[in-house]
């Protein structure tokens, strides 16, 4: 790790946050890099630290007692990573792996509590923030209980398109981020072979076009339609 220089790009978090009490939080940051393959932190460990990704993308993934991996989020570029184990001292729930070369803004979590004391719109927002991750867990296990394996591969590629799809010039969208279909297997509680097969009919379809640890939705839409169940 490295000094944080003068002026890391801000997250939305900290957008309205005085500039006093922003450098009070930067006096114990760090910038930190870790490469394509590389672990940021490893589920169980002690968490003092969150961290602001500045560049790259990264994934969360969950180790079962089952001995299975499970991804629990993709993290892009602005995203904050561990701010409420940080700020209450408790262990990391997850492994996070760079899915790219990646740099980040590695934080300190007493400092972020105290300045959460000393500044109430900031803790507001770091309320609505967990509110909104809360929330997406709950849609995340309904999806795992209660919908066809199809809808929620289908809902999962509409999600990712939202945070890391790039629009092409014919109307389709690259998911700029590597994803195997051991990926997408871990990330909607299936199995590959369930993946590869579903991924092969939608191509043969014209829906999208799978290559190896990349996807381009080419009728998203009809995609949208699938993860809602609609005809």
């Amino acid at each position: 790790m490295t000094p944080a220089n003068p002026a890391p790009k801000r997250a939305e978090l900290f957008a309205d946050l005085p500039p006093h009490l922003y450098d009070q939080l930067l006096q114990t940051a760090r910038i930190c890099h870790i490469r394509n393959g590389e672990y940021l932190f490893h589920q169980g460990e002690l968490a003092y630290t969150f961290y602001l990704l500045q560049r790259g993308r990264l994934r969360l993934v969950q180790h079962t007692p089952e001995g299975k991996d499970v991804t629990l989020a993709t993290f892009s570029e602005g995203d904050l990573i561990g701010l409420l184990v940080a700020i209450s001292s408790d262990s990391y729930p997850a492994t996070a792996e760079a899915l790219e070369d990646c740099e980040l803004l590695a934080l300190q979590g007493a400092p972020m509590w105290q300045v959460m004391q000393q500044h109430a719109p900031l803790a507001v927002r770091v309320v609505r923030m967990l509110a909104a991750r809360l929330h997406e867990a709950h849609e995340r296990i309904r999806e795992l209980s209660a919908e066809r394996v199809q809808q929620r591969l289908a809902r999962s590629l509409v999600r990712l398109a939202r945070k890391v799809g790039v629009k092409q010039a014919d109307g389709s969208i690259y998911l700029d981020v590597r994803l195997s279909r051991q990926d997408l297997a871990q990330m909607n509680g299936t199995t590959l072979e369930t993946v590869s097969r579903t991924l092969t009919a939608w191509q043969r379809e014209g829906l999208l076009d799978a290559g190896r640890e990349q996807i381009t939705l080419i009728k998203p839409h009809d995609l949208v339609l699938i993860a809602d169940d609609l005809p």
